[in-house]
């Protein structure tokens, strides 16, 4: 059974395995909650395991339970996942790692890989909205605590929280006006305009505004061949009307309009876009901020337009079609991973910045 008590903090700290901050309790907070929400977890999520390595430890890797058999930042008993279980202890897998099992990222590791590999509430935890309930599923289910202390962990995960887990500008996806598919591409004619709209909810910590626009990336704030009457600019698509406070959804409404005369070049093209608030920074330049610039996407097959509308032309247009229609998808993350969302995909789980 894991410590879970004050005599946890009283070994003393390796100072090489600390980067001091005096915002929160524990000098280690920061890193490890930067490890987390590296991994994919929302910052309620991280600040959640972090509270509880607190609680158990003040996420000291050198931490040794007082007359118990605690060891480490999550204080792993001595006789079971700390050197003994099998296929699932600290030592084992430092020594696979050939890592110190006293450092701090070879235990992070392996509460990653303790979390991913043999459960401990992992589901659970992903499944957790607020940080009350993601340090008490941790403390439940990975912890497995007897004297848990709930209150002060959940105390220490807020402080946590509060001090590396806002977000000024954040957004998340809450709909598209289109149904998802694979294939085929969504069709323009050359000359029409197809409505669009997507919601995104906002998770950052001020409102949005006029200046909050869905602008165009890879490469940002590149110059659009849909672009129309109805955008803001040629590199941004739309504004919020109005206001949209945090917590609550905002529309970005536009239209894909197909290019005519020269420009109108038929081939599939990659539209990718990205919330940005103009004045002040692109939502995905902070971690958990937004969609990295290559997740939201709209997948289109421009073809060639009715002979009275005068998009029937062709000639070298400004777009880049992809030479190779099979090949059309949304990537994740920019490996090249196709998901198959024919117009938007969002992706949240990984950041890059540009």
């Amino acid at each position: 059974m894991l410590c879970a008590t004050a005599a946890c903090l009283d070994a003393p700290v390796a100072t090489d395995d600390i980067e001091q901050d005096a915002t929160t309790a524990f000098a280690n907070d920061k890193p490890a909650f930067d490890y987390f929400v590296g991994k994919g977890l929302t910052p309620f999520q991280a600040a959640g395991i972090v509270g509880n390595l607190d609680q158990e430890s003040g996420v000291n890797p050198n931490s040794v339970q007082s007359g118990g058999p605690g060891r480490g930042i999550a204080q792993w008993s001595v006789g079971g996942r700390w050197d003994t279980s099998a296929g699932d202890n600290a030592v084992a897998y430092a020594a696979q790692h050939n890592l110190g099992v006293h450092t701090l990222q070879l235990q992070l590791d392996f509460i990653w890989f303790e979390l991913t590999t043999h459960g401990y509430g992992f589901t659970q935890l992903k499944a957790t909205t607020n940080v009350t309930d993601a340090t008490v599923e941790f403390m439940t289910r990975f912890e497995i605590c007897g004297t848990c202390v709930t209150t002060q962990r959940v105390n220490y995960a807020k402080a946590v929280l509060a001090a590396y887990g806002q977000i000024p500008y954040g957004a998340s996806y809450v709909s598209q006006s289109w149904p998802l598919a694979s294939m085929p591409a969504l069709k323009v004619k050359c000359g029409e305009s197809v409505a669009a709209e997507i919601v995104l909810k906002n998770t950052g910590t001020k409102s949005w505004t006029s200046a909050t626009k869905l602008g165009t990336t890879e490469p940002r704030d590149r110059d659009s061949i849909f672009a129309g009457d109805d955008w803001v600019a040629s590199n941004r698509a739309a504004a919020i009307s109005g206001t949209v406070a945090p917590g609550a959804k905002g529309t970005f409404t536009f239209a894909f309009d197909g290019p005519t005369g020269a420009a109108c070049v038929p081939g599939t093209y990659h539209e990718h876009f990205g919330i940005v608030q103009d004045g002040n920074s692109w939502f995905s330049d902070t971690a958990n901020g937004g969609p990295p610039d290559d997740q939201i996407e709209a997948l289109i097959e421009l073809v060639p337009g009715d002979p009275d509308t005068g998009g029937s032309g062709s000639g070298s247009g400004s777009g880049e079609p992809d030479p190779s229609p099979g090949s059309a998808g949304c990537n994740a993350g920019g490996n090249g991973g196709a998901l198959g969302i024919a117009v938007f995909a969002l992706v949240l789980g990984k950041r890059r910045r540009r």
